[in-house]
């Protein structure tokens, strides 16, 4: 009797210990606040959790020396015409909820033009070289931006997200400083509100993702002047643009994603004055976009360019990116 007396206590003792062990394990399983704010790019939810907060800073680079002419053929610009183009992004998300996010994006902006053209002079029976250089920088525009997920990935197998932008014109938009016809300061902004919604959606099917996303933006009519002689502001509204993008992306591990995409934009023709004008042309491109995500813990580098491969009326040189991030 003693005997089964210990038995049945023996029984006890190893029936709390592997209660303890699971729920111990059941712990271990639970993410917290601090692993929550670690999920790379592959693990963690299309949008920011609640409270969270993530911040950013994007860089775009872009040689202007070559584009495609409105009959898609890829040349150099006129009057040996060669300029960069730059824009510092820095951006600020916070999850209003864990399907709820709100972004606020700002810019500064940096362009340069530089041209060069030969002009007779029929006195001296000579020619002269003229050489012009412009550039432009300044604060450009700032962007607003709720994303929200329709169906979260969570709960289905592809998640999809509704997304709503608004562009506010702060940026200089007409030419400033003018010293000549030749001599200004380019303007940063573009000079007219902006509004544009989308759906972007993804599935991960490990160690590969496919994205796919559509975008329709409205632009608004605004005002401002497209030469530095013109003597007063001009009516005008550019075209509206819809964009269609599609990737397949190889995820090495959780930390390191090699993505592909392929990207299709295209604006209609824009109008001054309330007329369509060959200054707002039509125009459409078709690019790849390889790129490199790569994450220690919390923070976060990226980069791609955009390399245009069809089009109209588009630069035709690649687009450098670089994205840092990193979330309290």
């Amino acid at each position: 009797m003693k005997e089964y007396k210990n038995i049945y206590r023996l029984i006890i003792i190893l029936s709390g210990i592997s209660v303890t062990s699971v729920a111990f394990s059941q712990t271990e399983k639970q993410l917290m606040p601090s692993d929550l704010k670690q999920q790379t790019i592959v693990t963690e939810p299309v949008t920011l959790k609640k409270g969270f907060i993530r911040a950013g800073s994007i860089l775009n680079y872009r040689v202007a020396d070559k584009y495609f002419s409105d009959e898609g053929v890829k040349e150099y610009y006129l009057s040996n015409t060669w300029g960069t183009r730059t824009s510092f992004s820095f951006t600020l998300q916070y999850g209003l909820s864990d399907r709820l996010e709100l972004e606020l994006m700002g810019e500064y902006m940096d362009t340069r033009q530089e041209s060069e053209k030969s002009e007779y002079i029929a006195a001296t029976n000579t020619t002269r070289s003229i050489v012009t250089k412009q550039k432009g920088s300044g604060i450009g525009d700032t962007y607003l931006r709720i994303r929200y997920q329709l169906l979260p990935e969570s709960k289905y197998f592809v998640s999809l997200t509704g997304t709503i932008q608004a562009a506010i014109p702060t940026g200089e938009k007409n030419p400033t400083d003018i010293r000549s016809a030749e001599k200004y300061d380019l303007p940063v902004g573009t000079g007219n509100y902006a509004l544009s919604g989308g759906l972007y959606g993804r599935s991960i099917l490990y160690p590969y993702s496919f994205t796919a996303a559509i975008n329709y933006t409205w632009n608004f009519e605004g005002s401002k002047k497209f030469s530095a002689a013109d003597a007063d502001e001009v009516k005008f509204r550019m075209g509206n643009i819809i964009e269609a993008e599609a990737g397949v992306n190889l995820h090495l591990n959780e930390w390191i994603v090699f993505s592909n995409e392929i990207v299709y934009n295209h604006k209609d023709k824009g109008s001054i004055n309330g007329n369509l004008s060959a200054l707002l042309p039509v125009s459409w491109s078709v690019s790849y976009e390889p790129g490199l995500v790569f994450q220690v813990k919390r923070f976060r580098l990226g980069e791609s360019v955009n390399i245009p491969l069809r089009g109209i009326s588009i630069p035709a040189d690649p687009l450098y990116v670089i994205l840092i991030q990193y979330i309290f």
